[in-house]
């Protein structure tokens, strides 16, 4: 597997595009940068990058639309830099398909340990790259099965009744975790860490409501599933703790 890390940059403030460029850079990243939407997506089509970030008010687009638009061919992870810092944002930003949200003014520490944090999720089959993690290299393949729902741990999919269920990689990794727990209750907490959602330590400026992230996803992955929170198929939630299979 290769080591190269790619990153574009999607932004139109400067100050913001130059923070992003120099600390992604020095961490390693092979950076390509964009002012705006329409140049950010056909530069993600040449460059295939490994990430994107993406300002959520470009001169010509909306950022969540960039988004949206990336996710129909690329899996690259993705995130959203914007002054938002409502609730509301968020949520139409992990909807969107987006996997993290980083609100302006940007700490360089913040920025790398977010981006670590998705890069040490498991990786998805590339098909123009044919990148794929050491676990699925090593893993055997198999299936999880509960009630007509598969997780295939390997292709990295979703099928419900035959039909493949489109997921971004937060909401397959939430989904594995708990059907792989079966019916052992996985905490909020539990979902966090696996996320890479912990607080950064102290002195941290500002607190991430972890909680309400992970219930977000939750939403976005039960309505993709069908799935109904006061008469759950799949998914019940254990108030003040967390999450179960049926």
């Amino acid at each position: 597997m290769s080591d190269r890390r790619v990153v574009v940059v999607i932004e139109q403030d400067q100050d913001v595009c130059a923070l992003l460029c120099a600390t992604l850079g020095d961490a390693g990243f092979e950076v390509h940068r964009s002012v705006s939407g329409e140049a950010g997506l056909a530069l993600v089509r040449a460059a295939q990058p490994d990430t994107v970030t993406v300002n959520a008010a470009l001169p010509d687009m909306d950022g969540l639309e960039v988004v949206r638009r990336i996710r129909e061919f690329s899996h690259a992870y993705l995130l959203i830099v914007s002054e938002a810092s409502d609730l509301g944002a968020t949520v139409q930003a992990f909807d969107a398909g987006a996997d993290d949200y980083l609100v302006t003014p940007l700490r360089p520490r913040e920025l790398r340990v977010r981006v670590d944090g998705m890069l040490r999720r498991p990786r998805e089959l590339r098909e123009g790259r044919r990148e794929i993690s050491e676990t699925v290299v090593e893993a055997v393949t198999r299936c999880l099965e509960h009630k007509g729902l598969e997780v295939d741990t390997v292709a990295r999919c979703v099928r419900l009744a035959g039909r493949t269920v489109e997921l971004t990689r937060t909401e397959f990794d939430l989904l594995h975790l708990i059907v792989e727990q079966g019916k052992r209750v996985v905490t909020k907490t539990e979902l966090a860490r696996h996320l890479q959602l912990e607080d950064l330590g102290p002195g941290r400026p500002r607190k991430v409501d972890t909680d309400r992230v992970i219930e977000v996803h939750i939403g976005n992955l039960r309505r993709k599933l069908g799935d109904d929170a006061r008469s759950p198929k799949w998914l019940k939630t254990v108030r003040g703790l967390g999450y179960t299979l049926t």
